[in-house]
């Protein structure tokens, strides 16, 4: 169970959300791209490692054999 910061986390981001209809995208936009960001680097690091390659094809269901 998620404790009280976290319910008031998103009352906060609620809040600005509310109050800034064109600022809070850009916030949101960087937050999205960095995930996606960190995730591209874990696999490029992963593939280079023994046994990487493959175990990102299992991870994505990848049948070919290259």
């Amino acid at each position: 169970m998620r404790d009280k910061s976290h319910k008031e986390f998103i009352e906060r981001w609620a809040s600005f959300v509310k109050n800034n209809p064109g600022k809070w995208q850009e916030y949101h936009t960087a937050f999205i791209n960095s995930q996606l960001n960190s995730a591209l680097e874990f696999y490029k690091r992963l593939g280079k490692t023994k046994g990487g390659k493959e175990k990102i094809k299992n991870i994505f269901g990848i049948k070919n054999r290259r």
